[in-house]
């Protein structure tokens, strides 16, 4: 649970640089960027995982293959175990893949290309037999804002089933302790006084 927070946190930190005039979805975008890094570092440097690319999933993987995790935004359900959530945005066939095989339905779907492409001297690339045997867990998460307070609801879960871009069952689900933030600072805000730079010139 302590990457996994971190991981959140780093992101709302990233997503909080966007000012209003850059383009619409710059905060979203940065947020993901910061959530894929920071799990990655955090797992290849105490754990010793290792960064995988999955199809077109950015994700991190233990050391036998075995299990990767990914991030992923969901609905209002999410970290609520007695309700359902789902993703908030529609999903593509790299996620659908993943699903089957968390299912047990990976070989017959699967196209070995899919897998190995994009590992970087610093990944791993799959084997076929690794990749219909990977079960994928995405961290998911959602994010609500009141005044200047920001509430984060998370869970680590294992999509099951997916329907027309959307994960509609889950098989395993871990949800977890919301995070919460506040403090909103404004952007590029050096306090009252000018900085003074003393410069010894020679």
């Amino acid at each position: 649970m302590e990457f996994l927070h971190d991981v959140l946190r780093a992101g709302e930190a990233a997503r909080r640089t966007a000012v209003p005039n850059e383009p619409t979805g710059t905060a979203g975008r940065r947020a993901y960027e910061a959530h894929v890094r920071t799990l990655r570092e955090l797992h290849i440097k105490h754990e010793k995982w290792a960064r995988l690319v999955h199809g077109r999933l950015e994700l991190v993987c233990n050391a036998d293959r075995s299990i990767a995790i990914g991030v992923m935004v969901g609905d209002a359900a999410t970290g609520l175990a007695s309700l359902f959530p789902r993703n908030a945005r529609r999903r593509g066939h790299a996620t659908e893949q993943v699903t089957r095989a968390n299912a047990g339905e990976g070989a017959p779907h699967v196209q070995t290309a899919l897998f190995v492409a994009g590992a970087g001297p610093n990944g791993v690339a799959l084997s076929e037999e690794e990749a219909f045997a990977l079960k994928t867990w995405f961290l998911l998460s959602y994010r609500t804002k009141t005044g200047d307070a920001v509430r984060i609801d998370c869970e680590l879960s294992q999509p099951q089933r997916f329907e027309d871009g959307f994960v509609v069952e889950w098989g395993r689900r871990i949800p977890l302790p919301a995070l919460t933030m506040d403090g909103i600072e404004p952007l590029n805000d050096d306090g009252p006084g000018e900085i003074d730079i003393p410069v010894d010139f020679r």
